[in-house]
């Protein structure tokens, strides 16, 4: 190969950038057109003037990231091409619920749904015959299924007080359907096939909830002091959100199934809070916006942002059930410093990305 400059220097890499701008023998085809019919169908069926049950049906289809599309990479031995023709992934979604209304304003609804996933892109590398150079493409080799139980319990009109709460489980299962390496190198090829494993994985239920609380007043409500309604047009907003962390796998190293370990993972809760006031003036009106995030000043280890370094010893300084303690997977205290024994390292301000925010605004409305 006559390119300029050495091995991994910068004359190569641009040497390289330019043919794939314009690859040699790269084959030219017109743009693929795709066409599809999304038939989407909803049946309701009325029991009582108070009572329904109901059943929808519909194909969904999702664009690929632009950035699978057309982006390209280029890095020293291993380039990332695009890959315009991917197929747009599929969803066909069954939704079957059983809805009810209490005293006129309340409102109860069971939904079990299925969410068959088709066609999600997936990275496939094709590795040279001396492992030195990879070609990095996507295909539509992805599949999964999500089903699952939600309840919803709400209240969507008040004068003062409206809310919905919402319950959530569901499991998940997906895999995908060709190699995630490709091997120029019939051997490693052949090894590659024989010691991969099973292409299908199965989540545990991962429940969820939330609870969605409005407090508001009237445009008419209150006194009127020095020709202002103070107490009308206040609304508060109460986010809360709840959902299960799951277990963690403890030793994946072990090829064995039945000798894998999983703890139980720290869950996780947190409320927003949103509250505002509206003045009317003869050219429209004023609101005045405060917003909290994270009221509770809650703080959640991201155990996934730490280094290598990090993770190795917070997972040594951890006393799970199989240490015979009962510490969970994303759970700290301090560290020994602040009198706890569960090591994070000092280099905290990746782990911990959820800090209080408080914020101020006014919007003008004509």
């Amino acid at each position: 190969l006559n390119s300029p400059g050495t091995w991994g220097s910068y004359e190569r890499w641009l040497y390289f950038r330019d043919l794939l701008e314009n690859p040699p023998g790269w084959p030219r085809t017109p743009n693929k057109t795709q066409t599809y019919l999304s038939p989407r169908m909803g049946v309701s069926f009325p029991i009582t003037e108070s009572s329904k049950m109901y059943f929808n049906y519909g194909h969904f289809y999702q664009r690929p990231a632009t950035s699978f599309l057309y982006n390209q990479a280029v890095y020293i031995g291993s380039v990332a091409v695009p890959t315009p023709d991917l197929d747009m992934a599929r969803t066909v979604s069954y939704e079957f619920g059983y809805e009810q209304m209490f005293f006129s304003e309340l409102l109860l609804n069971l939904t079990a749904y299925y969410k068959d996933n088709r066609n999600e892109p997936l990275s496939r590398n094709f590795i040279n015959y001396y492992g030195d150079n990879d070609v990095l493409r996507y295909y539509n080799d992805a599949y999964s299924d999500i089903r699952g139980v939600e309840v919803r319990f709400e209240r969507p009109v008040g004068q003062f007080v409206s809310f919905n709460a919402m319950y959530d489980y569901s499991l998940y299962s997906g895999g995908q359907s060709g190699l995630s390496d490709v091997y120029e190198n019939r051997l490693a090829a052949k090894t590659a096939v024989e010691t991969r494993p099973a292409d299908l994985f199965n989540s545990d239920p991962r429940p969820r909830a939330n609870i969605n609380l409005n407090l508001h007043t009237p445009r008419d409500f209150g006194p009127e002091w020095g020709g202002v309604q103070w107490l009308n047009r206040i609304f508060v907003n109460i986010f809360f959100e709840w959902r299960s962390g799951g277990r963690y796998l403890w030793n994946p190293e072990v090829p064995d199934i039945k000798d894998r370990i999983y703890i139980k993972a720290v869950n996780i809760w947190n409320i927003d809070l949103r509250a505002s006031k509206a003045f009317d003036f003869s050219f429209g009106s004023v609101e005045l916006v405060a917003t909290v995030k994270n009221l509770t000043n809650n703080k959640w280890l991201t155990v996934a942002n730490m280094t290598r370094a990090q993770l190795d010893a917070y997972k040594a300084s951890l006393t799970p059930p199989n240490k015979k303690g009962d510490d969970k997977w994303g759970q700290f205290d301090g560290g020994p410093d602040g009198g706890g024994h569960i090591v994070t390292g000092w280099y905290e301000a990746p782990i911990f990305l959820n800090p209080r925010m408080i914020l101020f605004g006014a919007r003008l409305n004509f």
